[in-house]
């Protein structure tokens, strides 16, 4: 065996020893919440779709199970489809991937966008009656760039009107978004989120672990940018809990030290050995 070779052997012991340090466990696999065929509400998202007959909705599903199935949503007007869903969980990454085909929008008010902390309400026999979203900390996605729906802060220049997965994670009160990152990398922390905010609190009785997207507001033409709609084609909803990942703590420092030295001792007594031959 070469003297590298052994060397190599001494250093995978101290790295082996020191390697995840701060890295996460493995989480829970992501999840479709939505795949692109039939509608939302057929497997547990709730819909709030109203504004007619000062606006338009046109919802057309595809139902033949494959993955080039999507759902196209168009609004007009003061029209709103929203839908919203609980995901129980505390801590967490949800994405959608869309195509834009038109989007337009205001402060606090999205014609089509993803929103981390929502709230539902029900009347007194368990029925749905509606949701509210934070409209400060959504994610706007317009035309030509995303940025929060509060307007505040960077927006991040994207062609929207071809395919993309627009991903929220939300850890210990910090948003990040990114866009096509795999959800193992954003929680590895090997991608750079797009855009980034820290010490969240959801507004507007919004909560944490619930969530919506779609068409949140009924602005007409006496707001700015008249009429806040969109048109838009759905792949996918994808969901993953972050709530049972742990970061391995940071090992003894003696305890590596004593690892680099067996090293060595090993390394000394084989190099001892073959002089001997």
């Amino acid at each position: 065996m070469k003297i590298t070779q052994k060397l190599g052997i001494a250093t995978a012991s101290l790295v082996l020893s020191c390697v995840g340090v701060g890295l996460p466990s493995a989480a829970q696999a992501a999840t479709f919440l939505f795949d692109g065929s039939g509608t939302p509400e057929a497997v547990g998202w709730q819909l709030d779709s109203f504004g007619e007959p000062n606006g338009t909705i046109t919802v057309t599903p595809q139902f033949t199970g494959k993955p080039s199935d999507v759902l196209s949503v168009s609004t007009t007007g003061t029209a709103v489809n929203l839908y919203s869903r609980n995901i129980n969980a505390t801590n967490y990454i949800i994405s959608l991937g869309v195509k834009v085909l038109r989007s337009s929008f205001n402060s606090f008010d999205y014609g089509l966008g993803l929103s981390p902390f929502a709230q539902q309400f029900f009347d007194t026999n368990g029925n749905y009656f509606f949701s509210n979203v934070d409209r400060a900390n959504s994610l706007t996605i317009g035309e030509n760039s995303i940025q929060w729906s509060d307007l505040v802060g960077d927006s991040f220049a994207i062609d929207t009107s071809v395919f993309h997965e627009y991903a929220i994670s939300y850890i210990d009160g910090n948003l990040n978004v990114y866009v096509d990152n795999s959800f193992d990398d954003i929680i590895a922390g090997t991608v750079t989120p797009v855009l980034t905010r820290t010490g969240v609190t959801p507004l507007d009785e919004s909560v944490v672990g619930t969530v919506a997207f779609g068409d949140q507001s009924n602005d007409s033409i006496s707001f700015p940018n008249c009429c806040v709609n969109s048109a838009y084609q759905l792949d996918f909803i994808r969901f993953e809990s972050l709530d049972n990942i742990t970061s391995v703590p940071e090992p003894n420092s003696n305890f590596a030290l004593f690892l680099f030295g067996l090293g060595i001792l090993f390394i000394n007594k084989k190099l001892g050995f073959s002089q001997k031959i």
